[in-house]
């Protein structure tokens, strides 16, 4: 077996498609610049237009997210503290876990890889 030539065909086929968090019956892209990271979380867009959109106001549509500090999930909300590192907003259970955040950003950040 060659290698695959497509790369979003092979998502889709694999079973392992990355849906659009503002668009969900849409297949998110690979296109690194149809990206955005929320606690270090990969979120793929299908069009800039979702892309901006969550950009706006990611509390709205990325979900459940973990506490970089804790490691607990929570439900982020308009309120949650927030800090911008690394690519992307990082939002916080409390304004304590943000202050220990951004004492040393790089012991809590989240890095995943595609």
């Amino acid at each position: 077996m060659g290698p695959v030539v497509d790369a979003e065909w092979a998502l889709i086929h694999m079973q392992r498609a990355l849906w659009d968090p503002v668009e969900p019956g849409v297949v998110g892209s690979l296109a690194d610049s149809l990206h955005y990271r929320v606690n270090g979380e990969v979120y793929r867009f299908s069009s800039r237009w979702t892309l901006k959109r969550f950009r706006r106001t990611p509390v709205l549509w990325c979900g459940v997210v973990r506490d970089p500090v804790t490691g607990r999930r929570f439900l982020p909300s308009a309120r949650s503290p927030e800090l911008y590192w690394g690519g992307g907003p990082y939002f916080f259970e409390s304004d304590s876990t943000r202050r220990v955040f951004a004492r040393d950003p790089h012991k809590y950040e989240v890095i995943r890889r595609i």
